[in-house]
């Protein structure tokens, strides 16, 4: 598996790997401990969920400047000073007493975040040659699947049988491996880069602020629709304004000539669909587990192993398929695959073979779609854009798994109006098939790829077997 990497490229692929794991799990455990956390604190689990969104912040603001920041100031400065940040603010958020000191200490974790993710994958693409990225991204993938997934077992585990803390300080052991490995085997990468436009910036930043605040508050009932409202026309006002200033700038934040490039441009708004089908459906599988099975959050976590076991299994068989087919293919049978997947589990109506099965292929064919599309993401893009694609992609795929999340809340609330029933299993049904379309719909998009697109990431013996 590793035969062909040089001690350099493996260090640096598992120090990268780690981090994605750690930012991921981190991203996702929370939810599961907020009841507890109220409970501590004696507060209401509305005001716990700021500590939720107040990381999801963090990490949308600060994503867009991460690039930039990773080719002026050295890919390895900034990833050191981001892991070191994001265990200082584990360590606090598991000592603190205070909800707003822990929601302080959730944005500063999200801002670490931030850096950490994007500047790994940036170094991803320093260390490794395009022809070699079909075998790394698929092992450096599997930490970015796996971390949904395996969170609320994870956090239902520490939660049951230890404390909330235990949460956040279970980072501080992997964030001081991977610091050291860190200091002691990665290089650092530098490009050279224009000016920041930090003016329009601002205008970006508070955008985005206001959109995540109306993305978590959406489906809240203790908010008014006047503020949802405001929320919302912030987010507008403040992109319009922000939109104005980038379209005169000759130094724009994002680099909006990278969606003439066919393969970014439909990997780009296909990544979105696929994350919020992603985010949508793991939402949707925790409620169906705990209110039609009667499952605890814990043993519903449990459930999940079954799509774990897919998205490990998914590695070999999207290295293959990438390497024989090409990514048009792969990315057909992916995404067929995933909607089978998806319309099976609109027809479980217990626990049993059947729903492990539908669970497993929903993790090998969502894993082998996220996969192939990372990869092929990056294949006609410069190195000088580099920072700039990387933070695009990690934005919008923090956005598109809350989006997801809103969109199948939604979704169930049409169904169990029109089944004039609360959570009736046909409910249930109606949204996994509405996701298994939404899901499928990505497929027009991918339909303007070439069929040899991506071959400068596709090792030369099989270069002629698909052209």
């Amino acid at each position: 598996m590793f035969k062909n990497y040089t001690p350099k490229q493996l260090i640096g692929l598992l120090v990268i790997s780690s981090l994605l794991l750690m930012e991921n799990i981190d991203a996702n455990i929370l939810n599961v401990a907020i009841p507890q956390m109220a409970h501590s604190f004696a507060s209401t689990v509305f005001t716990m969920k700021l500590a939720v969104t107040s990381y999801l912040i963090g990490l949308s603001v600060f994503i867009p400047i991460s690039g930039w920041m990773s080719d002026r100031f050295g890919s390895k400065k900034i990833l050191m000073l981001s892991i070191v940040l994001f265990t200082l603010m584990s360590i606090q958020c598991g000592l603190t007493d205070s909800v707003s000191l822990l929601v302080i200490c959730r944005l500063l974790q999200g801002v670490a975040g931030a850096f950490m993710v994007p500047v790994g994958r940036l170094m991803l693409l320093k260390i490794f040659d395009k022809s070699q990225m079909v075998k790394a991204y698929t092992l450096m993938g599997m930490p970015v699947m796996l971390g949904p997934i395996l969170a609320p077992i994870l956090g239902g585990f520490l939660v049951t049988y230890f404390s909330w803390r235990f949460i956040f300080w279970v980072n501080i052991p992997l964030g001081v491996v991977v610091l050291y490995a860190t200091i002691r085997y990665i290089d650092n990468y530098t490009e050279e880069q224009d000016k920041f436009n930090f003016y329009s910036y601002v205008f970006l930043a508070l955008a985005l602020c206001c959109f995540c605040f109306w993305l978590d508050l959406l489906l809240s009932r203790e908010i008014s629709y006047f503020t949802k409202g405001m929320l919302f026309s912030g987010a507008v006002f403040f992109g319009l304004i922000y939109y104005l200033i980038e379209s005169k700038s000759t130094f724009p934040v994002i680099r909006y000539h990278l969606f003439k490039l066919r393969t970014f441009s439909s990997c780009f708004f296909s990544q979105v669909i696929i994350r919020a089908s992603l985010g949508g459906r793991t939402f949707i599988l925790a409620v169906f587990l705990e209110i039609t099975f009667k499952k605890s959050a814990f043993a519903a976590g449990f459930v999940f192993i079954w799509m774990s076991l897919g998205v490990l299994c998914s590695r070999t068989v999207t290295r293959k398929l990438l390497e024989k087919f090409g990514f048009k293919q792969a990315l057909l049978v992916a995404n067929i695959g995933s909607f089978i997947a998806l319309s099976m589990l609109a027809m479980v109506d217990h626990l049993g073979w059947f729903l492990y099965l539908a669970l497993f292929f929903n993790g090998v064919f969502a894993a082998m779609q996220f996969m192939s599309l990372n990869l092929l993401y990056y294949a006609d893009v410069e190195n000088i854009d580099y920072g700039s694609a990387v933070s695009l992609a990690t934005t919008w795929q923090q956005l598109g798994t809350s989006l997801g999340v809103i969109v199948a809340a939604g979704l169930l609330h049409i169904a169990n109006y029109v089944s004039a029933t609360n959570f009736a299993i046909a409910s249930f049904h109606y949204v996994f098939f509405a996701l298994a379309l939404i899901n499928l719909s990505c497929q027009f998009l991918l339909n303007r790829l070439d069929k040899n697109d991506g071959q400068s990431l596709i090792s030369n013996k099989y270069k002629h077997e698909i052209t």
